[in-house]
């Protein structure tokens, strides 16, 4: 036991402490899923059109000006969205590790409750700081992501005009 008596509440005051960061975080990644899943269909209903596209050169041997201006922008946006998706990928994923390290730094802090080792002291705090650098790094890719799907939306407007 360390050298000062640490009592129940104090011990799961300190052992939760960092389930702040894991509710923060649970609700970023909600916003990122229904994102993700946004882009992936996005890319599946573009996928489509451009199969559509395809079979009608392939029956009729080439397309309408106006249908060949959509199908060069539907490339672009597929394109586009494959590297939008990639980003918030990335940021799901770094978010992930965020709340594991999150969930080990509480234990972590538990078990320094318990035992006395100077070595171990700052791991909690190590381990801690990794998610807060996890999480910094899941807000980069997914301001990159806000920054292309604006990007995305003037390939469409221009491709309509």
């Amino acid at each position: 036991m360390p050298e000062q008596q640490v009592t129940a509440i104090q011990a799961i005051q300190a052992i939760l402490a960092p389930a702040l960061g894991i509710s923060a975080v649970g609700l970023l990644l909600l916003s990122l899923s229904n994102r993700y899943s946004t882009i992936i269909n996005r890319i599946r209903l573009l996928n489509d059109e451009k199969r559509k596209f395809s079979r009608h050169i392939g029956e009729k041997g080439d397309l309408a000006y106006p249908d060949t201006v959509r199908f060069m922008s539907i490339a672009k946006q597929t394109e586009e969205l494959l590297l939008r998706s990639r980003y918030v990928r990335n940021a799901i994923l770094s978010m992930q590790t965020a709340i594991g390290m999150f969930v080990l730094s509480s234990v972590t802090i538990a078990v320094n409750l318990f035992v006395t080792t100077e070595k171990l002291r700052a791991i909690p705090l190590m381990i801690f700081i990794v998610g807060m650098v996890s999480l910094f790094i899941g807000m980069i890719f997914y301001s990159m992501e806000v920054y292309r799907s604006y990007k995305i939306i003037l390939l469409e407007v221009k491709g309509e005009e």
